[in-house]
């Protein structure tokens, strides 16, 4: 892995690309796209410009993997450009990764957030260049919720990505929003239901500080072997799961991390909230991931605001970071002025 660097801060008005990496849902849920694109100008002041493909649909996927991979490279390589979006996550994103301008990329540092399956473009953008990316919300799924983005993704998002300051503890929500929703439901939406929060829990007390590394556990899998595996020793792992994915699917996903010798070494391990999980899976989800980590003497936080859950914070791979009980804290500044 290169040297760490940091992209330039977003600021106000600034153009920013908006991609569909792995699926069209862009393409297929075209109201709500248009609206998320409208909240992104209105809430957060920056410009979503779709990239050619981002729109598009084509079965599971959004394009091609060429038409994908030229719609990031291109967007690095545009110097009128000052970041860059996920429309939505999927599972296809790897399909990109040997078709990718890594030079490109390296010489031109941006804001890149998405979350999910932006996993691997993530872990191979830190691996490969050292460059700082963003696991946050996305465009179609956070700022396309009606009527408008929540205020706590929105502010944290700001926080991390448009100041060129350390953002300090990630802060906690008390509440969240996990109701489904009908994207493709005729009429006016409504808002979903806020409910209170689970607390945060010390699944293992204590503290650990390093560099942070952000992914969706099934995602992070697909990079194992490969060239673009990131590293994972002396990193505080922040890990979260999809909708659906049980405390079996955690078991099956952490041995392999655990096989593979990726969380031998952790400063710390952080886990997102589970999204639409009931309190007898959450305990076992608990069960699953201490488990995993026997024998490991770092601290393991649970019940995060992160991934697929909602609200999200914005957590950006590679700033320095520290655990201390049920509180992470972002050190260093994750954009440049």
């Amino acid at each position: 892995m290169r040297e760490k660097h940091v992209p330039p801060a977003l600021r106000a008005g600034d153009h920013v690309a908006v991609i569909s990496p792995s699926w069209g849902g862009a393409g297929l849920f075209p109201d709500r796209f248009d609206r998320a694109l409208d909240a992104l100008a209105g809430q957060v002041k920056l410009t979503g410009l779709p990239t050619p493909h981002a729109r598009s649909t084509q079965d599971w996927r959004s394009a091609g993997a060429r038409e994908r991979a030229d719609d990031l490279n291109q967007a690095f390589r545009d110097e009128t450009i000052g970041g860059i979006l996920c429309a939505i996550g999927g599972d296809h994103a790897a399909q990109l990764l040997p078709l990718l301008d890594w030079d490109a990329i390296a010489a031109h540092p941006k804001v890149f957030c998405g979350y999910s399956d932006a996993t691997v473009l993530h872990h191979a953008i830190y691996a490969t260049t050292g460059a700082t990316t963003f696991y946050g919300p996305a465009v179609l799924s956070q700022f396309g919720e009606w009527p408008d983005p929540d205020e706590y993704t929105v502010e944290h998002f700001r926080t991390v990505a448009m100041e060129a300051r350390p953002a300090g503890p990630v802060p906690k929500c008390p509440y969240v929003v996990d109701e489904f929703g009908d994207w493709g439901a005729t009429g006016r939406p409504r808002s979903r239901h806020r409910r209170p929060a689970p607390d945060r829990v010390a699944l293992r007390p204590g503290s650990g500080s390093g560099p942070l590394l952000a992914a969706c556990l099934p995602s992070a899998r697909q990079l194992l072997g490969t060239p673009w595996q990131p590293p994972y020793a002396g990193h505080v792992l922040v890990i979260e799961t999809p909708p659906d994915y049980s405390p079996a699917d955690a078991d099956r996903d952490l041995t392999h991390l655990r096989n593979a010798g990726c969380l031998d070494e952790l400063a710390a391990l952080v886990v997102g909230r589970p999204p639409r999980l009931g309190p007898a899976d959450r305990e076992r989800l608990h069960a699953v991931v201490l488990d995993a980590v026997a024998g490991f003497g770092y601290p393991v936080l649970a019940e995060f605001e992160c991934g697929h859950t909602d609200p999200v914070a914005t957590l950006p791979i590679g700033v320095a970071c520290a655990v201390d009980g049920r509180d992470l804290t972002l050190l260093d500044a994750a954009v440049a002025p």
